[in-house]
Formats: C-alpha cells, structure tokens, sequence
C-alpha cells in the first residue's frame, strides 16, 4: 500500500501535505478528531475547526482557508450537515467532504449524500474517517455502500444547475426551523411558538432570523410567500 506504514497498530500516511477543516456541534469530538488527524495523517494540517456551519462554509470559501478536506458532522445544530455540504457543492468541486455521525448512518446518508457528501461514516472509527479522506484526496472512490457513486465534478454540476434554477429550493431548513415556520405560517405569534416548543421568545426569533436568511426574504409576510411556493413545488 503506497504511502502507508504501520505502526503502533495505526495506520500511518506519508502521501502529499492535506489541509482539513473540521465542524461538529461537539468540541470534545473536534479535539477528538483532530488529535487522530495529527496521529494518522502526519502530513496533513487541521488549519481551522469550528461549532458553526455558516462559519464553515464562509471558510471554506474563502482562498486562504479553503481545505482540500473537510469533515462535517451531520447533526449539526442550526444549518445542518448537509446543508453545510449542499452551500459548499454547489460552488466547489474540489473540496473533499467528509460525513461523519455518531446516529445509525441511515438517518443521515441519503440527505448528506444529496448535498454532496462523498460519504457518511460512524464517527466511532476515526482511522476510517482519515482513510476516506485520504482516497478522496486521492482521487480514489471505495466501494462502499457508504460512499457515493457520484464524483464531486458531477455532484457540483447538478448542485450548481439546481441553484441557478431555484436558489431558495437548494436551501434547506432544520427540522426545527420547519417546526417554528409551520407555526409561523399559521399566524402564530413567537411568544405562543415559545410557549409550545417550551423555549424562550429570543430564541424563537431567532430562528425566524435564521429561515428569513435561508429564503432569501426580510419580512413575515415574505417568508410566509417563499415557505408555501417551496412546498408547493
């Protein structure tokens, strides 16, 4: 195996310089992950780690810290996982995009696989996450039923033609970003959805703040208009 050594009963991996990006909700599991990134890959280079999807896909946008890798957690909070992969797709095709969960992987595959995950690992088994990583960097595609049959190049044309046709229908809402719209869209007010989600008005709007960015509008009555036209389609 070309550019792999053993040693210590981990496998090491001597192959070109690789700079990865890591967000995961957790910050344990993102000291986790990047402890075995340094032990395994000691060619590659975390540059960043981050608790935010908006912040990782602004990163991964920007030249000076773009990765060649990134893993994302798929139960992010706010922008999803797949979300976060979905933003970044459909405007790159060359970042390597890495799942990873600690739920049953079909939970989460299918959605983070249609936003352009190359595939969706058990975050339990960190040395196959650096592994996956490796082969995709590579240019290498597993075959795996957990990795995607569809390249980066394809999942970036068929992304980016979805967003130019309906940019509002590529963005995706969280499950509980869809609970406070229904509500919303049915004239409740924030402190009544505050009361039945059990959570406090602020937070409610800001989750209004969060859809209203998503869709592309700045009022109520805006996002009320976008939210049915989305589901109508």
């Amino acid at each position: 195996m070309m550019g792999h050594i053993q040693k210590g009963g981990i496998m090491h991996y001597r192959g070109k310089h690789i700079r990865i990006g890591i967000v995961d909700n957790d910050a344990l599991v993102l000291g986790a992950l990047q402890y075995v990134m340094r032990t395994c890959l000691p060619q590659s280079e975390v540059i960043w780690r981050e608790t935010d999807g908006n912040r990782a896909v602004s990163l991964c946008s920007t030249p000076a810290t773009t990765p060649d890798a990134l893993i994302v957690d798929a139960s992010l909070e706010g922008m999803t996982g797949s979300e976060v992969c979905r933003c970044i797709r459909a405007n790159d095709a060359e970042i390597v995009l890495v799942g990873v969960t600690s739920f049953i992987l079909a939970r989460f595959h299918d959605a983070m696989l249609d936003g352009g995950a190359q595939c969706l690992l058990p975050k339990d088994n960190p040395q196959t996450i650096c592994q996956a990583a490796i082969a995709l960097c590579e240019g290498r595609i597993p075959r795996d039923a957990r990795f995607s049959t569809e390249s980066a190049a394809e999942a970036h044309r068929r992304l980016s033609k979805e967003q130019q046709v309906n940019p509002v229908r590529t963005v995706m809402l969280s499950p509980r970003e869809e609970e406070v719209m229904t509500w919303i869209d049915l004239g409740k007010t924030s402190l009544w959805i505050a009361k039945r989600l059990n959570t406090s008005e602020s937070t409610i709007k800001t989750y209004a703040q969060r859809i209203y960015t998503k869709l592309g509008v700045h009022t109520k009555v805006e996002a009320i208009i976008a939210w049915r036209n989305r589901r109508s389609e």
